[in-house]
């Protein structure tokens, strides 16, 4: 189940962060992806996490999902997808990899992200 302890610090730590609405870009993102990325019934909900990354577009998305969402493997199809479209990508990182990055400068080279169009 988990440490009920580190839950309670993790829910902490979100409070106050504004919520992002749903909306039909959202709706049509998440259908492209679900139509092309082929990816397993059990990831269903990492994918509304892309779209909505994407159409709010958001620079550094975080998730501590690895197995699909900050996985550099794996996000190069969401990649590929999203140039086709003409939409950014984020780069989409584990809290711990943004630390890491906020305090010792960006990487050059970054899994997953694309340049802006």
């Amino acid at each position: 189940m988990g440490d009920p302890e580190a839950a309670r610090l993790r829910i902490r730590e979100v409070e106050g962060i504004r919520l992002l609405s749903f909306n039909d870009d959202i709706t049509t993102l998440a259908r492209v992806y679900q139509c092309e990325l082929q990816w397993p019934p059990k990831s269903g909900n990492d994918i509304p996490h892309i779209a909505f990354s994407v159409a709010f577009e958001r620079d550094y998305p975080l998730t501590w999902n690895c197995a699909h969402i900050a996985n550099g493997h794996t996000i190069k199809r969401p990649v590929a997808i999203n140039q086709r479209l003409g939409r950014p990508t984020p780069v989409i990182v584990t809290p711990e990899e943004l630390l890491e990055e906020q305090a010792h400068g960006p990487r050059s080279g970054r899994r997953g992200s694309a340049p802006h169009p």
